[in-house]
């Protein structure tokens, strides 16, 4: 999930980089609230192909505590099952942080894309290898 169209290509291009396949990609816009926020979750939370949940905000007009909130109604009213790897830079960043660890939600945090796109496709491997083996695990 992104906001911008230039940041969906830019962060499949790192993916395909770093050895991902990205699924898909959503991008928010600028103006996105909370509630359409949840509503790109549910999307991505019910896709069978998207292994993990690459959130990459860059928040100028668009504020990273407003995406940091909808990601907590989300994991809260939906119950997320897929992992979630969140890289924030921008309006209100240190807000944003501070809400999703004292949310004391199982999220991966960081404020680099190169970070963010190896620990995505680390995730997303390993969510591959144990749906291959039939073993479910959880990142609730």
């Amino acid at each position: 999930m992104v906001n911008g169209a230039g940041l969906a290509m830019a962060t499949m291009d790192i993916l395909k980089l770093k050895g991902g396949d990205p699924a898909n990609f959503l991008d928010v816009g600028g103006g996105a609230d909370e509630n359409q926020v949840q509503k790109a979750f549910e999307l991505l939370n019910a896709d069978p192909n998207v292994k993990c949940i690459l959130v990459n905000i860059f928040g100028g007009i668009m504020k990273c505590d407003i995406i940091a909130q909808g990601i907590i109604n989300a994991a809260k009213a939906i119950g997320l099952e897929k992992p979630i790897i969140i890289r924030l830079k921008g309006t209100n960043v240190e807000a944003a942080v501070k809400m999703i660890q004292e949310s004391n939600l199982k999220m991966i945090v960081t404020d680099d894309l190169d970070d963010a796109a190896n620990k995505a496709v680390r995730v997303a491997s390993i969510v591959t290898q144990a749906q291959e083996s039939n073993l479910k695990i959880s990142f609730a």
